[in-house]
């Protein structure tokens, strides 16, 4: 007996849980349309941009390389630091060029003294020729003798002038002025230079860091719209609220492929007014295209689009009223409204319940 009234009491508890879960869901249903997200319309200026992201780089860099293969002796520079044009950077091992020069400077003496004793002798039997006291072979042997002793002697200066200019190559300067941003090379280490067969070793990177450029793609839809001298403006990843102005520079004539999709490479210049923008970081840039100011405008995500037509679901006394609007231009985030909302409509982030199921 004590069993079967347990068990009738359970089945009552089931079926009042039944019976008040039916009586709710009614009323959410009801209540649905009221929990959609809204956006109030109100007037904003609006700026339409192109933007894009990519990587910040030295307008002018240069790796340093020596022509000459050697032992580097002494590294004058260090690596952050800024250099003048000219300002020594490295020194490679000397003694092997000077033994060298000093070689080739005492064969090219001892063709001097060649070239003026066959002189001696040239003139001598020249005047000697002239009065009949010498055959004509004897004459002609001393003036090729003499001939073949100036391009003895200007072939001994030309050694001569390649080793002085070898040894001068153990200095190695820099190009142009910069800042040191990255350096490979320790003191002892052995260098093969570079030749038309050899890329050599790289020793070190300066950069010109007052002025940057940022190298970006741009898709094939939106690159119509920019030209170059455009003003641009850059955002960093690493530097929260700071923006600068730069300039487009270059637009490639011809795009490339990125993946399945072609772009068009542009570069924005601009000048360094922060210590912390740097070569290497990321980048976003926006190009303005077009502005409003005044307008009325919405979120995006708050127009939706029906073949043609741009649509909008406002919030009214009733429910929700569909309107067909025109709108303008977008930043990315909110759109203009030319027609069809006025400032103060709440309009629907997302389909109100009656008008999902056929997208209308």
């Amino acid at each position: 007996m004590k069993r079967a009234l347990i068990i009738v009491f359970i089945l009552a508890l089931i079926g009042s849980g039944i019976y008040g879960l039916l009586q709710l869901v009614p009323e959410n249903g009801s209540n649905q349309a009221n929990l959609l997200r809204t956006n109030t319309a109100e007037l904003r200026d609006l700026k339409s941009v192109v933007p894009a992201t990519g990587e910040v780089l030295p307008l002018l860099s240069t790796v340093v390389k020596s022509e000459i293969s050697g032992r580097i002796t002494r590294i004058a520079a260090e690596e952050g630091e800024s250099v003048e044009r000219g300002e020594v950077l490295v020194e490679l091992e000397r003694t092997s060029l000077e033994t060298r020069v000093r070689e080739a400077q005492r064969s090219f003496e001892a063709d001097r003294l060649r070239l003026e004793r066959a002189q001696r002798n040239y003139e001598r039997l020249k005047e000697l020729y002239t009065k009949n006291f010498v055959g004509e072979r004897e004459f002609l042997d001393a003036q090729t003798d003499f001939n073949l002793a100036e391009l003895n002697l200007e072939i001994a200066q030309a050694r001569l002038d390649d080793t002085k200019e070898d040894l001068s190559k153990t200095v190695i300067i820099a190009p142009h002025d910069g800042i040191i941003t990255l350096l490979n090379v320790t003191d002892g280490q052995v260098i093969s230079g570079a030749t038309s067969v050899s890329n050599g070793t790289d020793l070190l990177t300066i950069a010109q860091l007052n002025e940057l450029y940022m190298e970006a793609n741009i898709n094939e839809v939106d690159v119509e719209k920019l030209s170059v001298g455009q003003a641009a403006f850059l955002r960093f990843d690493a530097i929260a609220d700071f923006e600068v102005e730069g300039t487009i520079s270059v637009i490639a004539p011809a795009a490339r492929r990125d993946g399945n999709v072609r772009v068009f490479p542009i570069e924005v210049i601009f000048e360094v007014v922060d210590a912390r923008v740097r070569p290497g970081i990321s980048a976003t840039v926006e190009v303005p295209i077009a502005s409003v100011e005044g307008v009325v405008s919405v979120l995006l995500s708050a127009v939706f689009t029906q073949g043609q037509a741009s649509q909008v679901y406002v919030k009214s006394a009733t429910g929700w009223e569909k309107r067909e609007v025109e709108v303008g231009i977008n930043n990315l985030q909110h759109v203009e409204i030319k027609s069809g909302l006025a400032v103060g409509d709440q309009a629907a982030l997302s389909r109100p319940p009656g008008f999902r199921e056929n997208n209308d």
